[in-house]
């Protein structure tokens, strides 16, 4: 229970997390250009690393030939004999060292990109501590306002009602939850269902074709594909109805299907007296199969399917609803406890705490509360990293249903 006094001897220790929010909250906002900085800062100096690498690879080549056309006695006498050798040297030699130039002054920016990396790193590593530093004290500042402000607090009843209020939210909000994904899996099983319904007709309709094709031809191959496609129907059928009865144990108000158990004849019997008359039987039994189950693909993909998808969207806003004003009502609470401690602590006038929340708060926000504190100088980002340095091209199943049932309301 918060009275005048236990809040004034937890004064000390809530100024001290103000203070260090103070300090630290310009690392939540500056993080993100501070990390891309690094990020772009890095590879650019990657970007000028691995190209003098691979310069120093080629020069290394190049000053090779250079060598040998300079002391290799068949080269030079090939070129002396033409009257070209002074100015083939000429033009190796020139071209080594434009760029030897080159790579040296990329060598020398190299160095003033990993000074600005390294001071990317360190200003990165220092805004990661200081962003970890606000996380933990708002953590604690809010543990601490929990500690003195939770259960009933008669010296501050707008509080008091603000958080009972709070509590009746947060308990519909677990409701509706519960609620939404219940109905999120009635609607997923049913989908899978409808799916293998549409399954089974296929599996159906291949065994029509089938029985067409046995009814023109001799032999037992028909049958056995008859009997395949059948089976795969039932099997398909069989998951689906399961699926349903599954669902209408959840919710009992969802309407049933219709029988799809299919029927296979006897396959023995069809193979020992294959003839016009067996055939005809099996196709009106392949018909008789395929009318109940379009009939419950029809009641589900119609009636069903639409009803509960309805429904799981309406839970689905319901529970948004709730979380934003939950949010809101977090944010209200908040501040009101900043406020009745800085009144206190600070020796201001303790009415101004006992205003209504719903009157002081101003705007709704759904962030993370923040407590009010003296702002701080805007982060200031440093210059942008410089451009890579360009060298020379080189030559070229299943899930558990949820819960059930509501949970009971939770003793405040």
């Amino acid at each position: 229970m918060a009275t005048v006094e236990t809040i004034r001897e937890a004064g000390p220790k809530y100024l001290a997390l103000q203070h260090t929010l103070t300090e630290t909250e310009w690392a939540v906002a500056a993080l993100p250009q501070i990390a891309d900085r690094l990020q772009k800062t890095e590879a650019t100096t990657k970007v000028t690393r691995d190209n003098i690498r691979k310069f120093d690879k080629r020069s290394k080549d190049q000053l090779e030939r250079f060598q040998k056309l300079k002391h290799h006695s068949v080269k030079q006498l090939w070129y002396r004999t033409v009257g070209k050798l002074e100015k083939k040297v000429d033009e190796e030699e020139k071209a080594w060292l434009k760029e030897y130039e080159q790579v040296q002054s990329a060598k020398v920016r190299l160095e003033e990109q990993e000074k600005e990396a390294a001071e990317a790193k360190r200003i990165h590593d220092d805004c990661v501590n200081a962003k970890k530093r606000n996380e933990t004290a708002k953590k604690e500042l809010a543990t601490l306002l929990e500690s003195l402000f939770a259960g009933p607090t008669p010296s501050f009843p707008n509080e008091d009602a603000l958080e009972q209020e709070l509590v009746a939210a947060r308990q519909r909000l677990d409701d509706f939850r519960i609620l939404t994904e219940r109905q999120e899996y009635i609607l997923r099983s049913l989908q899978r269902a409808h799916k293998f319904l549409l399954g089974s007709l296929q599996s159906l309709e291949d065994s029509l074709q089938y029985n067409t094709y046995d009814m023109f031809s001799r032999g037992s191959y028909a049958d056995w594909m008859v009997q395949s496609a059948l089976g795969q129907a039932r099997d398909l059928a069989t998951r689906a109805q399961f699926l349903v009865q599954e669902v209408r144990q959840i919710e009992p108000s969802i309407p049933h299907i219709g029988d799809v158990q299919i029927e296979q004849g006897n396959l023995v019997f069809n193979i020992m007296f294959d003839n016009i008359f067996t055939d005809m039987q099996m196709r009106q039994t392949i018909q008789r199969n395929l009318g109940k189950v379009r009939r419950a693909t029809v009641v589900l993909q119609t009636q069903v399917l639409p009803e509960v998808g309805s429904k799981a969207n309406g839970l689905g806003a319901q529970a948004e609803s709730c979380q934003i004003e939950v949010r809101r009502l977090e944010v209200a609470t908040w501040e009101l406890r900043s406020r009745i401690i800085t009144d206190i602590v600070g020796g201001g006038d303790t009415a101004a705490s006992q205003a209504s929340p719903h009157q002081t708060l101003g705007s709704t926000q759904v962030d993370p509360p923040t407590v009010p504190r003296e702002p701080s100088p805007a982060y200031q980002p440093p210059p942008a990293p410089p451009t890579a340095v360009s060298l020379p091209a080189e030559e070229s199943t299943d899930e558990p249903p949820p819960p059930y049932s509501v949970r009971a309301p939770r003793q405040t």
